[in-house]
């Protein structure tokens, strides 16, 4: 019997017990990229799934010798494939539609297609290994349009500034971002953490964030596990930075030179320190300062990540190290990051998360933005005479010792490898970030979940000066200046989501209740006179006097409840209207000042989705529109509607000599202060060709009315004028996005750029002053001297208000018969080789009367196109970036062709006028400066900073298929960044940042990068 039994067993067909194992890998059918998270399951078989991993491929067991799988996409796009027998698979899918992609977009998210507002979407957030970026808004330049992001210089405590469709006020607002659902004010994240980018650039979009996003939303979602084995992602990367279009000071005996001829341009005698056989010391080129300052910037870093998924778990932690020298010596920056992301499904219908980041960075910088202590500055101004060190080992002078005598006339300069190295500085910044969340379904279609942030950010500044004794810029005393920062805040959101689908009616609904603090705290105080500078002496117990104290909390609240609907029919008529209702502490409590109402609505057409829309071209065809108001309190303090008082140092007596502390009203009380709202509308149009092409056009117009800013001063008060709410600017813009995919045998490629032009407009100032005023005047000043900002009514914010010029008087007989309606010379101390200015107003005299717009720094148009390629292994990806229409402040030429102060100055001044090169657009050499040539707030210093700028280049190789299954991936890469850069611009960099003034900023520099990535 039993062996009837065992020979039945064997005669029963094999294929029951065998198990058929396949393998494979998903493509997508345009490019042959592999598509991770897809969802691989047999049609006729109840096995449980599996997905493919980073670089798409997948294994699964099956029972039936033959069928067919399935695979589903993230964005649900499904293919098929048919298999016979243990066999190795490529599933094609059409990926490039993307109107399925699940987009967030504030509070929840959507189908890309069904978007009905102007939200900027980032493709390729896939890139940003490829660089040393030290925050995402490095990454983003040029990669959406209407967002214009402005390198700030590159000194390594610089952030780029980002500005989303036009300056909206006069005195402040910043961007918000969103990060994992939760706002964000800690310092910038791990780059390499990023899954993906969203743009929020309408009120529309953007109002479900309220007060604090009339600047725009960023939205970022970090890497999160995916289904499949533990996967182990390790990016490692070393390279360097170098500083291009750097000055080249005089020699000695050009220097010499140059002013030997200023003083006999001037009619006066040259001084002895300019004659060689007098002071042969001073004839002889012993150093380059610029040389000596800068440097090749070497950096490396480390990116380890493991996550993965279950049924019930997802999991992402991830560890990040990164130094970077800065092109200047002593110049750095340093981080550690550690992230940790874990989602658990308990239940079917309940789950919960914690999202905890801890940072670490230490960025040590300089002062190249000051016009008399920047660092670059002082590397001009010193003489190229003077060696970096003496014959013992300290600084040098800008003379030695023995030759005291003429040190007047090389001016009170610092040794510039001395202000670089001679300080200790440290600046640590521990930032802190942890995220929970709960979500609930307790019914179908109905869900509610609460989330929950705290950010603690401290910041510790210590920095110890010795003295400095050589000659030059002096100081006797020492300083030791410590401070200490926290800031703390926390956000509550609880939400309730219904989200239903009846026939060909889609619904969902959110209601939000949201409570939000801010805390920040800080200290201050500086210690002189240390009798030693040792390491051990650097603490303030050491300090022969505490000269300065300082010290500040505040603390303020906002309280919001959101309402929102998303309504679509049949995916052709889209409706979302929201409306949010913000409370903050900042504003005066009475009379319901603090409470603000703020409103939204979009609507969109599908026409690609209608009837009678038949067309083999066209995709998808989508027109969308909205309008939204935001409302902003940024700009004021915690206890605005309050006097506020300060204290500090004062003098008292005539003698000056008394140092007392006192406490003192600082600004009259800003009791009527409210909201200032930020209104937008935008039309819209998404066009998709042939599934290739994809187009998107916007049409903006937003509107900021009772603007946030000081109000006029008036000089009987004795103190600061109060916050009000005045004034008006518009800006109107249009945005251009194009993007081109296809592939040709077996090369893929990807083309894409954008463009947006935006015009600013000051509108008005009403509420500004007592009486109509039709001028906003900005007070920054170049040492002391220049007043390059003034905005009259009508204009551009930030505009350039100064005194035009008609080139250079080329001979005595032109600037005699300049003469006014009088008949008297208009520049009586001119002579040949000296700036013509305009007399605007025909009065016969220059004078800030004749003074009018000269440009700004807003960009007319903002551009950038892309290439990708990709072949077998290999690919390849650049970008251009660029902006046009905009004027730079050149104030560098103040200090660099200016010999009022005996500094050394810029070799280009050896083109100034003379009566033998009278094309020259330099002023000649003049010490006395009788015309005011440089001290005059002119269009002389302003120029076109329009710029073309290769921004990024990369090539990389693929051979993980070398390496048997040991890798997933393995990708060596080499990345150059700002390789050319085209322009007129005679400054170090057109990029200066900030309203466009320029002193000898720390520049962008050119970066090489060479990484390799590897997943197991």
């Amino acid at each position: 019997m039993k062996k009837l039994f065992l020979l039945a067993i064997t005669a029963m067909p094999l294929s029951i017990w065998a198990q058929v194992i396949l393998e494979g890998r998903v493509l997508n059918e345009s490019d042959k990229k592999p598509i991770e998270n897809v969802e691989i399951f047999p049609v006729d078989e109840k096995i449980e799934s599996v997905f493919t991993d980073a670089n798409g491929k997948f294994t699964i067991e099956v029972k039936k010798e033959s069928g067919t799988l399935q695979a589903v996409t993230p964005m649900f796009t499904t293919a098929y494939a048919v298999y016979k027998g243990p066999q190795h698979l490529e599933i094609l899918i059409n990926d490039a539609v993307s109107l399925q992609e699940v987009v967030a977009v504030g509070f929840g998210t959507q189908k890309r297609g069904d978007i009905s507002t102007a939200v900027g979407i980032v493709n390729n957030t896939e890139n940003i290994n490829d660089r040393a970026v030290t925050n995402v808004s490095e990454f983003l330049q040029g990669q959406v349009p209407g967002v214009t992001i402005t390198q700030n210089g590159g000194d390594p405590t610089t952030m780029p500034s980002i500005n989303i469709r036009g300056n909206s006020t006069i005195t402040s607002e910043s961007v918000l971002y969103v990060v994992d659902g939760m706002p964000y004010y800690g310092s910038p994240i791990n780059p390499n953490d990023i899954k993906s980018i969203s743009v929020l650039k309408d009120a529309a979009a953007a109002g479900i964030y309220g007060a604090q996003a009339s600047g725009g939303v960023i939205l970022i979602e970090t890497k999160k596990g995916v289904k499949g084995k533990p996967l182990l992602d390790l990016n490692i990367f070393t390279g360097f930075r170098q500083a291009t279009n750097l000055p080249t000071p005089l020699t000695s005996e050009q220097r010499n030179s140059v002013y030997n001829q200023a003083a006999l341009n001037d009619g006066e005698a040259p001084l002895e320190a300019y004659d060689a056989t007098k002071n042969p010391w001073g004839a002889v080129t012993r150093t380059n300062w610029i040389d000596q300052i800068f440097r090749p910037g070497f950096f490396n870093g480390v990116n380890l990540s493991l996550s993965g998924a279950s049924d019930n778990i997802n999991y992402y932690t991830s560890l990040e190290y990164m130094n970077k020298e800065g092109v200047l010596i002593g110049t750095n920056f340093s981080r550690y990051a550690l992230r940790s992301k874990v989602g658990y499904n308990i239940f079917d219908n309940l789950s919960a998360g914690i999202n905890i980041s801890y940072l670490r960075n230490e960025a040590i910088g300089t002062n190249t933005s000051s016009g008399y202590s920047g660092t670059i500055l002082n590397a001009l101004y010193m003489p190229s005479s003077a060696p970096v060190y003496d014959e013992n080992g300290n600084f040098h002078g800008t003379v030695p010792f023995r030759l005291q005598g003429l040190a007047g006339a090389y001016g009170d300069v610092y040794n510039p490898v001395g202000l670089l190295l001679r300080p200790t500085i440290s600046n640590p910044v521990n930032n802190i970030t942890a995220q929970g969340n709960i979500d609930y379904e307790p019914v179908k279609h109905l869900s509610l979940s609460t989330r929950f942030s705290y950010n603690l950010e401290n910041i510790e500044y210590k920095k110890f000066t010795p003295r400095v004794p050589e000659i030059g810029r002096s100081n006797e005393e020492n300083f030791l200046d410590q401070s200490y920062t926290k800031n703390a805040n926390w956000t509550w959101d609880n939400q309730l989501t219904y989200n239903n689908k009846i026939g060909l009616h889609s619904l969902d609904f959110t209601l939000i209740n949201s409570a939000q603090q801010w805390e920040s705290e800080y200290t201050y105080l500086q210690g002189k006179n240390f009798d030693g500078e040792s390491e051990n002496y650097q603490y303030l117990e050491f300090a022969g006097e505490i000269s300065e104290r300082e010290g500040r909390k505040e603390k303020y609240r906002l309280a919001s409840v959101i309402s929102r609907l998303m309504y679509d029919y049949d995916k052709k008529y889209y409706l979302t209207a929201s409306i949010r209702r913000d409370e903050t502490s900042k504003t005066n409590p009475e009379d319901n000042y603090q409470v603000g109402w703020f409103p939204t609505a979009s609507f969109a057409w599908r026409v690609s989705n209608e009837s009678f829309f038949n067309s083999q071209i066209f995709s998808d065809l989508k027109l969308r529109g909205s309008w939204g108001q935001i409302g902003n309190v940024y700009p004021l303090s915690a206890y605005a509607y309050d006097n506020v008082l300060s204290g500090g140092k004062v003098v008292l007596q005539s003698d000056g000599n008394t140092n007392l502390r006192g406490i003192w009203a600082n600004r009259l009380a800003s009791r009527t202060v409210s909201w200032e709202k930020v209104e937008s509308y935008d039309i819209g149009l998404d066009i998709e060709l042939w599934n290739k092409l994809n187009i998107g056009v916007d049409y903006y117009n937003k509107t900021t009315k009772d603007m946030i800013l000081e109000g006029a001063k008036d000089a009987h008060w004795g103190v600061s004028a109060p916050f009000v709410n005045g004034g008006r600017v518009e800006n109107k813009g249009i945005e251009l996005s194009i993007n081109f995919k296809d592939k040709i045998g077996e090369v893929s490629y990807n083309v894409g750029g954008n463009l947006a032009s935006n015009s600013n407009e000051l509108v008005n100032l009403e509420g500004y002053g007592l009486s109509g005023s039709d001028f906003y005047f900005d007070g920054t000043k170049v040492r002391d001297q220049l007043k390059p900002f003034g905005t009259p009514i009508g204009n551009p914010l930030n505009s350039y208000y100064l005194i035009k010029t008609a080139g250079i008087f080329k001979t005595q007989q032109e600037v005699d018969s300049y003469v006014g309606p009088n008949g008297d010379l208009i520049q009586p101390n001119a002579k040949p080789g000296d700036l013509k200015f305009v007399d605007i107003n025909n009065d016969g005299k220059i004078n800030d009367a004749d003074r009018v717009v000269a440009g700004d720094y807003n960009p007319d148009l903002t551009y950038a196109f892309m290439f990708n390629v990709n072949y077998k292994n290999f690919d390849l990806s650049m970008m251009f970036q660029g902006v046009y229409g905009v004027e730079v402040f050149n104030a560098y030429k103040y200090s660099a062709y200016n010999l009022s102060n005996n500094f050394n100055v810029d070799n280009r001044i050896l083109n100034a006028w003379t009566e033998n090169n009278t094309g020259s657009d330099i002023p000649k050499y003049t010490r006395l400066d009788q015309n005011k040539n440089f001290s005059t707030s002119s269009d002389w210093y302003v120029e076109d900073g329009s710029y073309l700028r290769l921004r990024t280049v990369t090539l990389g190789y693929n051979f993980a298929p070398f390496m048997n299954t040991m890798f997933k991936t393995a990708r060596i890469y080499m990345t150059g960044e700002n390789l050319f850069t085209i322009t007129k611009y005679t400054g170090l960099d057109p990029e200066v940042g900030g309203k466009g003034l320029d002193n000898g900023k720390y520049p962008i520099s050119r970066v090489f990068t060479m990484g390799i990535n590897l997943q197991f």
